[in-house]
């Protein structure tokens, strides 16, 4: 079997890239080895990933009509004070956030994103693939098919052991944590400086923060062994996890006294077993990147191409985001017959971008005494942009957030729309705009704005 794309993986990276490309035309099979919906963590996102989702697939009516809690920013007791300070997506709220109730904020337009679950949120993504024409399988991807010097396809086994070979112009490997294409070129390369492990389990009757941000906001503690999270994602369950650096696995009774130290409102909070058969689960942290994300017939995305240390909870926006960008520079490659340029080009915008998120998570530990040192950070990574934002504290929102990036990508989308329009319609865009720029010359010029004279017979 040949296509133009083959996926794997179906979390939000994959499919998201995947659904896009099946909108744009494209011939695509996704491989996903586990039966959805399927437990993972990671519920609390970030307003980019909505955002490039509405854009590329219009799918907010769903995930609104989802139920999935609101989240209008993020409040952080971190460093030397233990005075807690917020990072809000809406700047309004800077200043009206005392005068509302939560009842009131949340009749109100203020942005927000959502804290979700990530089983049903996974699962909404994969049926849009499914819905857009995507060929959705049940299969583990166990290695690559390579032709000559190209990754060509990919071998696929499904449930029962059948096996089957796809053959593809590119593959994408959206394979999370596994990194399946990076571990079979040798790729990964660990960061030892942010080498975690994260337990966490769900909690049910959590309080919520003071005033109207009650159970709308993440909370995220710093304690002398590591931080925890408080993420409430529905109005009566509550993600708890504690990230700390240990080697040996986490018990409950270890994971219960380490969240109990942290100022967190868990009022008459039990942990409960969740709806997915686990209690205290723990996952490895260790933050990686691959030293190439793309080549000859393949590319990576979200945690595949990398993972950086959750504390500012990138990682499923970073996912979207980036398979948002990969899958608009596959479909020019395909449709140009640049593919080879393309992945280039992804492959040198994705390690800018983890670099700059990695310089940020690294100030985040190494100097964290100094609020205000964060928001510096932030506005010395978007100097050029950050002229329009009237304090430091914004340009670490706008960075955080994913906006900035974000809005990187739709200025890039929308020049490839034009573009596509123009070569359409048979017009050099370049051509038309030398044409439009001369013409503006000429109009400015002294002679040409005057009333010419015509000498009489």
């Amino acid at each position: 079997m040949f296509v133009d794309v083959l996926v794997i993986g179906g979390g939000p990276a994959g499919s998201t890239a995947a659904a896009i490309l099946a909108k744009e035309g494209r011939s695509v099979v996704l491989a996903e080895r586990a039966a959805f919906p399927r437990h993972h963590v990671g519920e609390s996102l970030q307003p980019a990933a909505f955002e490039l989702l509405d854009l590329h697939l219009g799918i907010r009516p769903k995930l609104e009509a989802a139920g999935f809690q609101r989240k209008y920013g993020a409040i952080y007791q971190w460093g030397a004070s233990n005075e807690r300070w917020s990072v809000l997506f809406d700047d309004r709220l800077d200043a009206e956030l005392p005068t509302l109730t939560p009842e009131a904020l949340h009749a109100s337009d203020m942005a927000h994103a959502w804290h979700v679950d990530r089983a049903v949120f996974d699962a909404i993504l994969l049926d849009e693939a499914r819905a857009r024409g995507v060929d959705v399988r049940r299969a583990t991807v166990r290695r690559l098919v390579h032709d000559g010097g190209r990754v060509g396809g990919a071998v696929l086994f499904d449930p029962d052991g059948r096996q089957t070979t796809v053959r593809a112009r590119l593959v994408i490997d959206a394979s999370g944590q596994r990194c399946v294409a990076g571990r079979a070129l040798g790729l990964v390369k660990n960061h030892a400086d942010l080498q975690s492990v994260a337990a966490y389990g769900y909690f049910d009757g959590c309080g919520g923060l003071d005033g109207a941000l009650d159970r709308s906001a993440t909370l995220i503690v710093s304690v002398p062994d590591g931080w925890v999270w408080f993420i409430p994602i529905s109005p009566t369950r509550t993600s708890i996890g504690w990230v700390t650096e240990t080697a040996r696995k986490v018990d409950e009774a270890t994971f219960l006294r380490a969240i109990r130290r942290a100022d967190i409102p868990l009022g008459e909070g039990r942990l409960v077993t969740d709806d997915h058969g686990g209690r205290v689960r723990q996952v490895r942290d260790w933050s990686y990147v691959l030293e190439r994300v793309a080549g000859p017939g393949w590319m990576a995305v979200g945690d595949a191409a990398g993972f950086v240390d959750p504390i500012l909870s990138g990682g499923t926006e970073f996912a979207v985001r980036g398979a948002c960008s990969a899958a608009l520079h596959v479909a020019r490659g395909l449709e140009r017959d640049t593919l080879d340029v393309e992945l280039a080009t992804w492959d040198a915008t994705y390690r800018k971008e983890h670099a700059a998120y990695l310089r940020l998570a690294r100030y985040w530990y190494g100097n964290n005494r100094s609020v205000d040192g964060f928001f510096w950070e932030a506005r010395r990574q978007i100097a050029d942009d950050a002229g329009s934002l009237d304090t430091p504290l914004r340009a670490f929102v706008y960075l955080t957030t994913g906006r900035y990036h974000a809005d990187k990508h739709f200025k890039v989308f929308i020049e490839w729309q034009e573009q596509r329009i123009f070569e359409r319609l048979g017009v050099d865009k370049e051509a038309l705009k030398l044409a439009i720029a001369d013409a503006r010359s000429r109009m400015r010029r002294p002679e040409m704005a005057r009333p010419r004279r015509h000498a009489s017979g």
